[in-house]
This record gives structure tokens, sequence and C-alpha cells, in this order.
């Protein structure tokens, strides 16, 4: 068997996509298509991954028969199998064989989470929605210390330690995700609509309790707000009941966003260029991704969006920064100084809706 044939045998034998293999090896599709049609070969480098990945020699992938392997149960190679009839016929298309075992069945199925893509993207919801939980109960801790221990050494001691672990979650997360996303650009969609709607439903009823959290803390340092001496206890319960809500919303926003796998594949839609070809070997909703992807109207209304964003929210930073420093100095409440980030959230939404993203 050729080359060609082994790795178009071992990639039906795992379920593999071409996307799937090229995000694996760090290569582009192109190279793969290229590989299996014989139009170019593989560097060394690239020979001894895919050994590593599928569990075979050097000598078998580039002049043996990798379908001489067994499978057992648990889904390791091992020996060759008994001989059958002189009609079964390889993958290239030879003439019958006798003295070759009997070939694997190649399992038919959809795209499989070869890349660990939604353990990754779990793992981030994870620790983002932990990190922004702690940096918020640093701003309760301050509070509550400001206002038992009235030093303002120790406010700022106890806000910017849980700002400081926070960011340790935080920081490393997203370095991770980067990386990640840095060395498979591209991920078939493997979700199933079943998953997606599961996804989604468990997404909004968790959204909903969390904003029911955030309400319920406000409505607690309304009622704390009438006895001036336990004020400072209700501003505190209020922060933590709105972390929690916060740290809620967070995780389940990202566990559903993770299933938009078109949101995901953007970057790398937008910039590659494929053919005819190329495309009539994408999956449906990829194809129509790229599609939309590639169109300059939806390019230029994405860059409009983008740096929309980028303005509101450094405007309700800048807002809210503000009213944390000077605030007390005027009588503004200290307990709401996030107020800004929410609201530049919510014209964030909006302006996406308007321009069209």
């Amino acid at each position: 068997m050729s080359f060609r044939t082994n790795l178009q045998y071992l990639r039906a034998e795992r379920r593999m996509t071409q996307e799937q293999l090229a995000m694996l090896l760090g290569v582009s599709r192109q190279s793969v298509t290229k590989w299996e049609a014989e139009k170019a070969y593989p560097e060394m480098d690239k020979l001894i991954k895919i050994c590593q990945l599928f569990d075979c020699s050097l000598d078998d992938l580039v002049q043996g028969d990798v379908s001489r392997r067994t499978v057992d149960a648990t889904g390791n190679a091992g020996a060759a199998s008994p001989v059958v009839n002189a009609s079964t016929h390889g993958l290239d298309g030879g003439e019958p064989f006798s003295d070759r075992p009997r070939r694997l069945p190649i399992p038919a199925g959809p795209a499989t989470d070869i890349c660990g893509y939604d353990e990754q993207t779990r793992s981030l919801a994870r620790k983002i929605s932990l990190g922004v939980t702690v940096i918020i109960l640093g701003l309760a801790a301050a509070i509550f210390t400001g206002e038992v221990l009235h030093s303002d050494g120790i406010v700022l001691v106890s806000l910017f330690a849980l700002v400081a672990v926070g960011l340790g979650f935080i920081i490393p997360a997203g370095m991770d995700y980067a990386a990640f996303k840095k060395a498979h650009p591209y991920v078939a969609d493997f979700y199933t609509e079943e998953q997606k709607s599961t996804v989604r439903r468990r997404a909004s009823i968790a959204i909903v309790a969390g904003i029911a959290l955030i309400l319920l803390g406000i409505a607690v340092a309304a009622l704390f707000e009438v006895e001036s001496d336990v004020q400072v206890y209700g501003s505190t319960l209020m922060m933590v009941l709105i972390a929690a809500g916060v740290g809620v919303i967070v995780h389940w926003s990202m566990l559903w966003g993770r299933t938009n796998l078109d949101e995901y594949n953007r970057e790398w839609l937008e910039t590659v260029e494929l053919g005819e070809d190329d495309l009539a070997q994408l999956d449906p909703q990829s194809r129509e991704a790229y599609l939309r992807a590639s169109d300059p109207a939806h390019r230029q209304r994405a860059n409009h969006s983008s740096k929309a964003c980028t303005v509101i929210m450094l405007v309700a930073t800048i807002i809210a920064l503000a009213w944390l420093f000077v605030g007390p100095s005027i009588g503004a409440p200290m307990s709401i100084f996030w107020l800004p980030w929410v609201i530049g959230g919510v014209l964030c939404g909006i302006a996406c809706v308007v321009i069209g993203d």
C-alpha cells in the first residue's frame, strides 16, 4: 500500500476528517489533501507525528500496510489477524489478495472531538468564571473592611489580594486558550443538535438564576439600608450575591458559546482562501460560515462592531475607575461602581445588533 492509501485508511479508522488531522499536525487542510492526492509529501517531523498519532511504525506508514493491524476492545492496535478469502480488496483498489489479513472495518459517523476542544473550553469557562467571582468578592471584602476597620491600607490589601487571585485564574486560562486556538485554528463542528439544545436550555435557566441572585443582592442591600448600623452588612452581602450571580452567568454563557463553532472558526475562515474543491469538502455549516465570513460587507460590519465595543468598554472602564476612587469624596455610593461595566456590556450587545455583526 502507498503512503496515501495508508493515511486515508488511518483517518477512516479513527473517523477523522482532513481538517481534524490538519489541526493535530499543525498544517493546513490543503496540505493533507495534497498528501492524499500524491501531489506533495510531508516532512519527516510530520511523518513522525503521524506515526505517534496513529500508533504505527514509520515503515508501515510509508511502505507497509497499516490495515494488517487489528483493534481490540479498547481501540488499541494489535497483531495481524487471520487471513480471509481471496475476494478481499485493498483500499488502493488493487487486485484481490489472499496473503493479507482481514481489514479493519471503517466506522461511519459524525466528526468527533479529537483535539480536546470541549475539555479546553470547559476548563476556560470554569477558570474565567471563578476568577471573575473572586475579583468581585474582593470588592465585597474591601467594602466590609473599609466600614468595619476604617483602614484604607487594609481595604487596599484585601481588594488587591483577591483581585490578584482572580487574575491568577483568568490570565493563565486565557493564555492556554490562545495557545490552543493558535494550534487548532479550525475545529469541525462535532456537537449534535440535541447537545446544543440541551446546553442552550441549561444556560438559559442558569442565566435567569444568576440575574435573580443579582437582583436579590440589590434587594438585600435596600433592606439593610434602613438601619445605619448594619448597612455595611447589606452592602457586603449584596456584593457576595452579585459575585455568585455573575459567576453563574459567565460560566454558563461561555459553556453555551463554546457550541458556536462558527464563531470559533470565524477568524480562520476570514483569512484562509478556499477554492471550489476545498469548499466541497467542508461540512455545510462551515461552508456557510466561510461564505459569510469572506463577504467584504460582513467583514466591514464586524470591524465597525469591534471598534464600537472597544470604545464603549474603554469609556465604561474610565467611568468605573473614576467612580471607585473619586466617588466617596463626592458622596457617590462605592458599592455600585461596577454599574458602568454592566451598562457597557448591554450597549455592546445593542451595537452588535444595530451594526449587524
